[in-house]
């Protein structure tokens, strides 16, 4: 009687038994050697069982996250103080701060005010709306390290520009809408270290494999032009791939009467800007006063509990989610328990004999194409805490600047063909307005050009600067 007999259906028996025989079959079937002890199998079966959770929906991903660290002290034989090291790093604060930030620019209204007014300001084209949505994304990207609370800015706009054109769902238009702002998000997101908490982790992961530390506005220097050039690439590929015809006037007449309904800007959203504007020029000068990103996302967030700002309270703080942060930092530990077993290293070896006589735009290709094999079985979050280390001492082997490989296959990572691949993906896919026929043919015709540009475009940028 205090059991849902639905648990018990034969669809979710089925997933739980499958999360379950796969790992088991990794544990038991994996020969055992000097390169591969039972340590090393007991990680790889672990990982698996999670990947297995995330994929078939078998747990809830912050339950999974939270399981994680246990199983590889329990199962492993990994010390505590590893796999918890992660919650020392600034990307559990970077995190804490971007979920904070991002809560203010939602209920401020903010967001929603930029993405629209960006839309407006470039026109009646349909091609100049998505412009519009995209340009407000690569504005929003540092200012809110949260993906995900990016995406629900974006998404609602999205939606509500599909809605007031009578978009129907599913429609190639509502598609274009809602892939062309799902795209926005995350591609302007590598232009930044703070543009999402993977990619701080995925630096301080390479930066130890260097023996330096990249700079908020080094990191930036290197990523920014080519991450805009990617990004309308990727607005390009959609409208070519699905051609559609908008009226002119009506896309110009909703846009007016959208931007019309916000209003004049209110006090708090114009206290809100200034203490955005306050983040970025402290992230874009930490060469000058030497504050990390972590301390910057700390103290901004706070100044917004300052009498006279008093954009976060107490009521507000509470609807902040941080349940993410134990998912985010479970995942973390997956690099930190793979390093602490040499896992890293095995993985390293295995995929060494692919770069052993690539040179620099091959290394860059070999490294982005592991990004895109990788989606199927990692979230982007997994796969660069288990694969940034190995793919960055590959770069030390080859003589390369570590940090080109990773950024390769960073993109790599942005690159895939299903949603359940990637959260952001996942998120606006899920409101049920895009095709998957159509999203399945323009994220395949981009991971073929987003390669070739990442080998011949991004590296000679990032090799003449690095």
């Amino acid at each position: 009687m205090f059991i849902r007999t639905s648990d018990y259906s034969p669809g979710v028996m089925a997933k739980w038994g499958l999360s379950l025989l796969l790992p088991l079959c990794v544990y038991l079937g994996l020969p055992r050697g000097e390169s591969l002890t039972s340590p090393m199998i007991a990680f790889l079966a672990v990982t698996l069982w999670a990947v297995a959770a995330w994929a078939l929906n078998t747990l809830n991903e912050v339950a999974v996250g939270i399981l994680l660290p246990i199983l590889y002290i329990l199962l492993c034989g990994v010390k505590q103080t590893v796999v918890f090291a992660p919650w020392l790093s600034e990307v559990a604060i970077i995190s804490i701060g971007g979920f904070i930030l991002g809560k203010i620019v939602q209920t401020t209204g903010l967001g929603g005010r930029i993405a629209l007014g960006c839309v407006k300001a470039m026109g009646g084209s349909f091609a100049g709306a998505l412009a519009g949505i995209t340009i407000s994304a690569a504005i929003v990207a540092p200012l809110v390290p949260s993906v995900m609370g990016k995406a629900a800015i974006f998404c609602a706009v999205a939606i509500s520009l599909c809605d007031a054109l009578d978009f129907k769902p599913k429609s190639r238009e509502a598609t274009v809408v809602l892939l062309a702002s799902c795209l926005a998000v995350g591609s302007t997101k590598l232009a930044f270290l703070t543009g999402a908490g993977d990619l701080v982790m995925g630096m301080g992961l390479v930066d130890k494999i260097v023996g330096r530390s990249t700079t908020w506005m080094e990191y930036a220097l290197l990523n920014f032009p080519p991450a805009m050039l990617y990004t309308a690439m990727s607005l390009g590929i959609v409208l070519l791939v699905l051609r559609t015809s908008v009226n002119r006037e009506s896309l110009q007449s909703v846009a007016r009467e959208k931007f019309a309904e916000l209003g004049p800007m209110t006090d708090e959203q114009k206290r809100t800007l200034m203490l955005l504007c306050l983040a970025v020029t402290l992230l874009a000068t930490d060469r000058l006063h030497h504050v990390s990103a972590g301390s910057v996302m700390v103290i901004i967030p706070a100044i917004a509990f300052m009498p006279g700002l008093a954009l976060m309270d107490s009521k507000r703080l509470a609807s902040v989610s941080f349940a993410p942060l134990f998912f985010i930092m479970g995942c973390m530990s997956i690099g930190a328990a793979g390093g602490y077993l040499k896992v890293t290293q095995w993985l390293a070896g295995l995929v060494l004999p692919l770069f052993s006589d690539a040179g620099a735009t091959m290394a860059s290709l070999y490294a982005y194409f592991v990004g895109v094999a990788v989606n199927f079985l990692l979230t982007p979050l997994a796969a660069t805490s288990t694969l940034s280390a190995p793919i960055a001492e590959l770069g030390v082997q080859m003589g390369l600047d570590p940090r080109l490989l990773y950024f390769s296959f960073q993109y790599g990572l942005d690159n895939l063909i299903f949603p359940y691949e990637y959260a952001l993906y996942l998120y606006f896919f899920s409101f049920g307005y895009i095709s998957f026929k159509d999203m399945a043919l323009v994220m395949g015709v981009r991971i073929l050009f987003a390669g070739l540009f990442v080998a011949f475009v991004a590296m000679p940028w990032w090799r003449m600067l690095g």
